[in-house]
């Protein structure tokens, strides 16, 4: 019988001084079945983000356009039995190191899409792919925080189509015998995967409308913080933002609008969100989901933030609204990252001011929102729910219910949902075939597998 092989993606960074001994535990655990340990520091590694181009898909498929570590890390994972995330618990979710790479691993997709449980995804590249295990760390404990992690890594079970998955979630200063015996359980587990409702559940409820925020008429200043890794090009959050900081700006309100750039990797990219944050009263924050959840600038983003929140800061001074476009039709696919969303805001002291989640955000596309398609679909309901979000800001309100259920209408009225599901997948599909047949990638060239195995596992 071959020996088992396992990848661990090491998502803690460099200042995560009381994760090392964790690992070397979980190791352990690994090694005592027999197992081959492969572990990649993801923080010690050159890595490019995810710009969200597709080329891995319709120029290149299988293999990232980024020409660096990304590509040794994929072809690992598709020739391993297990694949291990091990990561700090970020506000639910995973490290910016790691979501870096998670973020990468669309390359081991199809670009193609098809129904599972009712629910749009993207079909397996691979026939061999590896269990998952996904292993957080916390410093203190939080239930909410560990649900989000773990829903999280079921949301990306179902994505990626392993043979099964586990997740757990363990303290930093937990003995090293119940850390043991904990991943020992784990090795030996299986999780249900959380389709519909058990992933909607997380979908952050609306915020009840209460007094605008206090002293707001000598602050009426708000940030826009665009999360789109699309920064050459407009982009559906970028869109969608605009559309609501011009109707502040109408109503008064001095803005600002910041657009994440791989300088924030720099300490005067970071400079400069912190400062834009600080004279802000409110923080819109737009982006697509990516894997799940945040893309990796967008994690970058709010670790830096809370890294540098005063601790003598008066709190809820400040509103903090998300908003999320998925690539998916469903609006509950944005639930995890808007948990993780609201989960950043309590943690650093803002107030919440709710959140929108649009399914099917390609509708919108790069394009500044027309009068003309105002009052007929696919983007009525669009208008309907930024208008109210919008006029609620402008008072210094939260987003309001009926703007959260506006923006999760079906977008094609009286028509029902299995239909538009299936336009969605013949649609969707045929535009990467035309985007890859101009790059001379025919349809069978899309569903290549670069890094299988040669050898039978």
């Amino acid at each position: 019988m071959p020996t088992q092989k396992v990848v661990i993606l090491d998502g803690a960074a460099s200042s995560d001084h009381d994760l090392p001994p964790v690992l070397s535990v979980l190791s352990d655990v690994l090694k005592g079945t027999g197992a081959h340990i492969e572990t990649f520091a993801l923080r010690e590694m050159k890595l490019a983000h995810c710009l969200g181009c597709f080329k891995c898909w319709v120029e290149t498929p299988g293999i990232c356009v980024e020409a660096d570590a990304g590509r040794e890390i994929a072809k690992a994972i598709i020739q391993s039995h297990t694949t291990v995330f091990f990561t700090p618990v970020t506000f639910g979710g995973y490290s910016p190191d790691l979501k870096k790479m998670v973020d990468r691993l669309v390359q081991i997709a199809s670009p193609y899409f098809q129904m599972d449980h009712g629910e749009v995804h993207h079909p397996p590249r691979y026939a061999h792919r590896p269990r998952l295990l996904m292993v957080g760390v916390q410093r203190r404990p939080n239930p909410h925080e560990a649900h989000i992690f773990r829903t999280l890594a079921g949301r990306n079970a179902i994505n990626f189509h392993p043979p099964s998955y586990a997740a757990e979630v363990v303290l930093a200063t937990e003995d090293t015998d119940s850390l043991r015996q904990r991943f020992q359980t784990l090795l030996g587990r299986s999780d249900v995967l959380p389709f519909g409702e058990l992933a909607a559940s997380l979908m952050p409820t609306p915020v009840t409308p209460g007094a605008p925020l206090a002293g707001l008429d000598g602050a009426r200043r708000a940030l826009l913080i665009v999360g789109s890794p699309k920064t050459n090009s407009p982009s559906t959050s970028s869109v969608l933002g605009g559309y609501l900081l011009d109707h502040l700006k109408r109503e008064g309100w001095e803005t600002e609008s910041l657009t994440l750039h791989a300088r924030l990797n720099r300490e005067e990219g970071q400079r400069e969100l912190l400062s834009s944050v600080e004279r802000a009263r409110l923080i819109l924050l737009v982006f697509p989901l990516y894997v799940d959840a945040l893309p990796y600038l967008v994690t970058k983003a709010l670790t830096v933030i809370a890294a540098h929140r005063p601790p003598g800061r008066e709190p809820f001074s400040q509103r903090f609204v998300g908003i999320v476009n998925s690539g998916f039709p469903e609006a509950h696919q944005n639930s995890v990252a808007l948990a993780i969303c609201r989960e950043f805001s309590e943690q650093c002291g803002f107030a919440w001011g709710g959140c929108l989640a649009l399914g099917g955000g390609g509708m919108v596309g790069g394009q500044p929102l027309s009068e003309a398609q105002r009052s007929r679909p696919p983007l009525k309901h669009v208008f309907a729910a930024l208008d109210r979000t919008a006029a609620a800001l402008a008072q210094g309100l939260p987003v309001t219910a009926e703007a959260v259920r506006m923006m999760t209408k079906n977008p094609i009225p009286f028509m029902p949902l299995a239909l538009w599901h299936w336009l969605y997948l013949r649609i969707g599909g045929r535009g990467f075939e035309q985007e890859a047949a101009r790059n001379g990638v025919t349809k069978h060239g899309l569903r290549a597998r670069p890094y299988e195995a040669q050898d039978a596992f």
